[in-house]
Formats: C-alpha cells, sequence, structure tokens
C-alpha cells in the first residue's frame, strides 16, 4: 500500500499595537491507521512567544483526556519515610541561617516555615515549608494557605536584600507541587532564589522588555494586556489588580500567565498583591484538579528598578505523566532543543478557565 507524508505550510502574522503574535501553520498528510489508511491532514503549529520570540509546537491532541490520579499510595509510602520538613524532625534536620543574617537560624510566618536548602542553587536559596501538614491536596491549597507561603517567601527575601542588595538582585518564588513537577519531596514546599544575576529565561525576558521599551516607549506587559483584552481570545480576567491570560506561547500544558501591573522589585509588592494573586493561583489550581492534573510548577519573577519596562508576573504551568506508563511530559524538545510543546489550544484553555475568573 502506497505511503504518502507531505507537508503544507504558511505563516500568519497579526500585529496588535506593537505586540506581533507570530504563527507558523503546518499540514501535514499521510494515510492514517486509525481511520482505515484514509488520506488525512493533520494540523500543526509553531508559535513564537510575543516578548521573547522562543518557539512552542502546538501538536494535535486539541483536549487531552488525563487520567484521574490517586496520591494516596505514594502519600501514605512517603509518610513511612524520612520527611526533613515535618513537625518532629524539621528543627533537627534542616540548615540554620547564619544568625547574623536571620536571627534564630529559621523564621515561621503564621503556617510557613523558612530555612536554608541544603542543595542551594542560587547564593541564596531557601525553603518555604508551606505547612506543618505532611500533604496538602490540590483543594486544600486554599487562598490563605497560598498567600501565607508566598509572604514568608517575600518577607526572607525582603530581609536578605536589607542587608545585601547586591546579592539579591534577581529573585524569585518557585513552586514544585508533586513529584512529576520535579519535586523530590511530598511535604509541600516553595523554592525561593537570590542572586546577583538572572536566571537565562529572566534575562532574556529583561532584555526584550528594555527593547520594546525602548523602540514603542511603553511597557510591554501594558500593550499584551490590552491587546488580550481587544481580543478576547486568552484573556482570563483580575483578580484585584491581576490580570490573567492564558500564554499565547505555551512553555507547557495549561500555561497560565499573571502581570502586576506597575509592580517591579520586591519592595513593591503589598499584602494585598499577595493576596489577589493567590486567589487567582487558586482559581487555576482548582481548574487543574478538576481536568484531572496531577501535578504543576509556578513561578513569580522580580526585576530592579532600573529595569526598564518589567513588570512583575508569575506563571503556571500543568506537569503530568505520559499514561499508561510512568513517565514524564518533558521531551528531546526541551531539554536538547529548548522549544516547548504543548497539546491543547491557549484559545481553548481560556474559554474552559474563563469561568473561575468570573465575578460570583
Amino acid at each position: 500500500m502506497e505511503r504518502i507524508c507531505k507537508r503544507k505550510i504558511f505563516v500568519e502574522r497579526v500585529d496588535l499595537m506593537a505586540i506581533e503574535y507570530r504563527i507558523t501553520h503546518y499540514k501535514t498528510t499521510f494515510h492514517n491507521p486509525l481511520q482505515n489508511f484514509e488520506l488525512t491532514e493533520i494540523p500543526c503549529e509553531i508559535r513564537y512567544d510575543p516578548l521573547t520570540g522562543q518557539a512552542a509546537r502546538l501538536i494535535s491532541i486539541r483536549k487531552p483526556n488525563l487520567p484521574e490520579h490517586d496520591w494516596t499510595p505514594f502519600v501514605e509510602e512517603s509518610r513511612r519515610r524520612f520527611c526533613p520538613f515535618c513537625p518532629d524532625q524539621i528543627e533537627q534536620t534542616t540548615p540554620r541561617f547564619p544568625e547574623e543574617l536571620i536571627p534564630g537560624g529559621r523564621f515561621r510566618w503564621g503556617e510557613a516555615t523558612v530555612v536554608p536548602n541544603l542543595n542551594p542553587y542560587d547564593q541564596y536559596s531557601v525553603v518555604v515549608v508551606i505547612s506543618p501538614r505532611h500533604y496538602l491536596s490540590m483543594p486544600e491549597l486554599t487562598p490563605e494557605v497560598i498567600r501565607n507561603s508566598f509572604e514568608a517567601g517575600l518577607e526572607f527575601l525582603k530581609r536578605v536584600s536589607a542587608k545585601d542588595s547586591q546579592g539579591t538582585k534577581y529573585c524569585s518564588i518557585n513552586w514544585n507541587y508533586m513529584p512529576y513537577s520535579g519535586g523530590s519531596l511530598i511535604h509541600p514546599h516553595l523554592q525561593v532564589h537570590a542572586g546577583p544575576q538572572p536566571t537565562s529565561l529572566v534575562a532574556l525576558m529583561l532584555t526584550k522588555a528594555a527593547q520594546y521599551y525602548e523602540q514603542n516607549k511603553s511597557v510591554y506587559w501594558a500593550d499584551l494586556l490590552a491587546s488580550e483584552k481587544d481580543q478576547n481570545e486568552r484573556y482570563l480576567g483580575r483578580t484585584g489588580n491581576v490580570s490573567w491570560l492564558a500564554a499565547f506561547a505555551p512553555r507547557a500544558l495549561f500555561d497560565v500567565i499573571a502581570v502586576l501591573p506597575g509592580k517591579v522589585t520586591i519592595n513593591d509588592l503589598t499584602r494585598e498583591d499577595l493576596a489577589n494573586l493567590a486567589e487567582g493561583l487558586n482559581k487555576v489550581i482548582t481548574f487543574y484538579q478538576k481536568a484531572n492534573v496531577a501535578s504543576f510548577n509556578a513561578g513569580l519573577y522580580f526585576a530592579q528598578k532600573e529595569d526598564a519596562g518589567f513588570w512583575v508576573t508569575a506563571r503556571l504551568v500543568a506537569r503530568f505523566t505520559i499514561f499508561p506508563l510512568v513517565g514524564s511530559d518533558y521531551s528531546h524538545l526541551q531539554v536538547l532543543h529548548d522549544e516547548a510543546w504543548a497539546m491543547y489550544l491557549p484559545e481553548q484553555l481560556a474559554r474552559d478557565l474563563q469561568p473561575y475568573f468570573q465575578e460570583k
């Protein structure tokens, strides 16, 4: 039987204000064994992030049917093993800060405890143990729990920045929820990083945001929000002063971006800002839970006052395993080509997620 495989390609550009949405469309044709070898056209897209230009490939699975995941056996097994973050262990097994940096060696913030990372990623690398409880399911990640833990991370950053402004120029608060996200422990915790140099992605964002500001005399994120609201294809809504949208060029499944207008540094954020951010994160996590997402990554990015055109942003992406195998959603494309792939159109994600952001 003859086999045919060919591609049709065209490029689409949409310019709104100074924001460019660029898509390369592909149509691959082959005799499909799932359709009795009928000649079939399968669409594929490559989208380019409007700020960084990074490519994201959207494959033809438009609505993934993720299996429901039961963490119970993993949680119970982890309870039987050693956990350094549980209340009966944390004082003996976690590091202590130098006294001159953090008096007392550690500090508590509500239910959260802040300790040094035993395996640091940066000049300042700490863990925020979110709760004394060994496991928090997604429904238990309430806005109050999220706000308190992010507040604890921000409090650490402010304390060390007051003592070492150069060593803490570029900061982020990060979250690996459950093992599929790269988290090594079930016990919920955040990772807080600070150092004199930004991470690779943040450095690219800073460079491109500064270039955009120089060329357009406006902030990229202000123009992005305006164009997204105008198109109304990916804009989700607001929680207080925080705006939310589905990423045009997703880095992973269910990629959602939060923008905090006018905020740049750790000292710009208020308790109200964190409460608004936590409310939105809770809405996305609730959607994840209903979509059978078992794990996720989140990041909150900061800069310096002199970084022209930058606003504080957060990003949240779903992580999953390749069912029925225990595998990873990361492949050669991310690891060896630095290109994302996703299997859910951002516009569909927005339609599914918008009801969570509607006023009640």
